[in-house]
């Protein structure tokens, strides 16, 4: 099978230094090997606080670098999606990366710069006008923030994922709008844009917090023939970037984690021809259930970051498109081509290269010579050793229990929360229904009493008893309001916990570490 053909393509593609990066001196850490290996040169600090370099290598399905323009990013990957969507398959396209690495720039493109929106809006319409004249059109744009569907087209109205009878999943309410030629394709998608939530990160001021879909469907005598879906991800950032944010950040980076994650399973089921795809696994799985079955076919782009101080980032991007991409050849066994899986391997092994660093330049240099593999620990005098309590194995095993048992909690009380956030909402709306339904009563009590003869005792009963139906509205919603209110102090306290814990357990490795302890470098 030819590579373009395949179900399921892992590419990543790396963007030039910006002129920020440029202006403080930070390194370019990724270089290309081949069109499909990329290998990240992250610099760290041995023991005695002298810099070495470790080398990373990846291998995906394309690798392209900064030099390449969208148009062949577009030619290369997505162009021979196009002809397929028009065929009835299901073409999915992700944006995956840290906030920053060109995400945007890839999907929307700058200025004179078409981005692949547009690239493809361009193939699409010149095929339908072309070949399939028969052939209707129709886009829709939603996102899924925080498990909740909102369609950027109609005022973030919130939409809801059925399931029918033949197990496919329909967004009720979502707006589908014709689209003839175009512009009128790129209005709606800037419109949706304009409209998709934003929020602060520890990592980036203007961070996506959601995943934008923007779905082209293909109708042919009002039956659906194929769909062409581009998915703008939400910015990946570590759960360190917002452990001192609100609650709301913190389960907004909860909701997307959890969703990356039960999107890679997806992509993995997919590509090893799982008899079970776990598309129940979030919101996005679930709405995308028809991109992972059937005769579908998917890319993912991995945009990454070449700065020095970016390189956490750009290696947890490149991991996870790792793990997505897990080539197998049908007796089960790795092609000889395929790189292990870093995750999977020792801190030593094929694909890591460390090297010495003698001076403190914060560029990098490959051309120093390759270290010794370990450490010989530093000479303690008895008193020193006397006086010395190192972090004994039990101790950092029951640190790591605890901050396993805390996450565990923490994701159960964010399903609580989220849970409760929908009902008191609900209660709320309906206390101001019940609450406007018995205004009206009371205007009409009030008309009733002013006229001449009017039976006051009546008067009296019936205004009592809108009285305790209002007041029954409103201790409902206090008590929801209290028990919601208790469990954001128990996040908020959970929160700062486990980030206590997790400062503890690195500050107890460190001094470990400068105490002289023996480790493998």
């Amino acid at each position: 099978m030819a590579d373009k053909d395949q179900r399921i393509r892992v590419i990543v593609r790396k963007r030039p230094l910006n002129s920020k990066e440029t202006k403080r001196n930070d390194p370019d850490i990724l270089s290309l090997k081949s069109s499909n290996t990329i290998v990240v040169r992250e610099q760290k600090s041995k023991v005695d606080l002298s810099k070495y370099i470790e080398e990373h290598s990846f291998t995906f399905d394309g690798v392209f670098n900064e030099d390449t323009t969208n148009q062949g990013l577009y030619s290369s990957c997505i162009q021979p999606l196009v002809q397929a969507a028009f065929q009835g398959a299901k073409v999915t396209c992700f944006a995956y990366g840290q906030t920053g690495s060109g995400k945007t720039y890839t999907m929307m493109g700058e200025g004179e710069i078409p981005g692949l929106y547009l690239l493809a809006a361009q193939d699409v319409f010149y095929l339908k006008n072309t070949y399939y004249p028969r052939v209707a059109l129709y886009a829709s744009f939603y996102e899924i923030y925080c498990g909740k569907l909102h369609d950027l087209l109609n005022d973030r109205n919130i939409l809801h994922a059925r399931e029918d009878a033949k197990q496919n999943v329909n967004i009720v309410g979502l707006q589908r709008k014709a689209v003839n030629n175009v512009n009128t394709l790129m209005e709606i998608i800037n419109q949706g844009i304009h409209a998709r939530t934003t929020g602060q990160t520890g990592a980036n001021d203007d961070s996506s917090r959601s995943h934008a879909v923007l779905e082209i469907s293909f109708m042919e005598q009002k039956m659906a023939k194929g769909k062409m879906s581009f998915i703008d991800l939400a910015g990946s950032e570590r759960g360190a970037d917002v452990s001192q944010s609100d609650y709301k950040t913190r389960m907004d980076s909860a909701e997307i984690n959890k969703s990356l994650l039960a999107l890679k399973e997806c992509i993995r089921a997919l590509d090893q021809d799982k008899k079970h795809t776990p598309f129940r696994g979030s919101k996005l799985t679930q709405v995308l259930k028809d991109s992972f079955v059937g005769n579908c076919r998917t890319v993912m782009i991995a945009n990454v970051s070449p700065c020095l101080s970016s390189c956490e980032h750009t290696l947890n991007t490149l991991r996870y498109s790792d793990r997505v991409k897990e080539l197998k050849k049908s007796d089960g066994t790795s092609p000889p081509h395929s790189v292990p899986n870093p995750l999977m391997l020792p801190r030593q092994d094929s694909n890591t290269i460390r090297y010495n660093c003698e001076n403190n330049d914060p560029q990098l240099d490959l051309s120093l010579e390759k270290p010794k593999r370990a450490i010989t620990p530093k000479t303690r005098t008895p008193h020193q050793t006397k006086n010395f309590k190192s972090k004994t194995p039990r101790d950092l095993h029951k640190k790591s229990i605890d901050i396993s048992k805390i996450t565990i909690e923490h994701e159960d009380l964010i399903k609580v929360i989220l849970t409760e956030e929908d009902e008191l909402i609900g209660k709320h709306r309906k206390m101001i229904d019940g609450i406007v339904d018995i205004i009206k009563d009371e205007m009409a009590l009030l008309s009733d009493i002013d006229r001449p003869g009017s039976n006051v005792n009546a008067y009296v009963d019936e205004l009592e008893k809108m009285l305790d139906a209002k007041e029954k509205l409103i201790r409902e919603v206090k008590g929801k309001l209290s028990s919601f209110r208790k469990h954001l102090c128990e996040e908020e306290v959970m929160s700062n916990e486990f980030y206590r814990l997790q400062k503890m357990t690195a500050e107890s490795f460190d001094e470990d570490l400068l105490k002289g302890i023996s480790v493998e470098c």
